[in-house]
């Protein structure tokens, strides 16, 4: 029994020493990677909005990091490669920034999208 509480006093301190990394993770470097598959023969009109909307975005987040790339293979599919300040960066990203750009760009047309895009959220770890 004194073993097992020994262990287990261990493990919750271990637990316990992390958080502090942990948090400084969370409140660094958020990165966003989004891909986005157009419709057969709809891509040149997908590029096209999404480079008025990577100007909106430079705009509107001077401190964010925007770059969009386009596959060289068939089917197409667009790349968006984001760079947030923290995660409330992002956060202000998804509830004020891209709303505000949907109100003024309208909605996607119909159709233009083969399927919904996929996307990961990444902590930076270094540099």
């Amino acid at each position: 029994m004194h073993s097992l509480r020994k262990t287990l006093t261990s493990t919750v301190l271990a637990f316990s020493a992390l958080a502090p990394v942990t948090a400084a993770f969370a409140d660094g470097p958020v990165v966003v990677l989004v891909k986005v598959f157009p419709a057969a023969g709809r891509e040149d009109e997908l590029q096209a909005q999404y480079l008025k909307r990577i100007q909106y975005l430079r705009k509107a987040e001077p401190g964010a990091t925007f770059r969009l790339h386009r596959s060289t293979k068939t089917p197409i599919t667009f790349l968006w490669y984001e760079v947030y300040e923290s995660e409330g960066a992002y956060a202000n990203h998804l509830k004020v920034v891209m709303p505000a750009f949907r109100k003024e760009a309208g909605p996607t047309p119909e159709g233009l999208l083969a399927k919904p895009s996929e996307s990961e959220i990444y902590n930076e770890l270094a540099r």
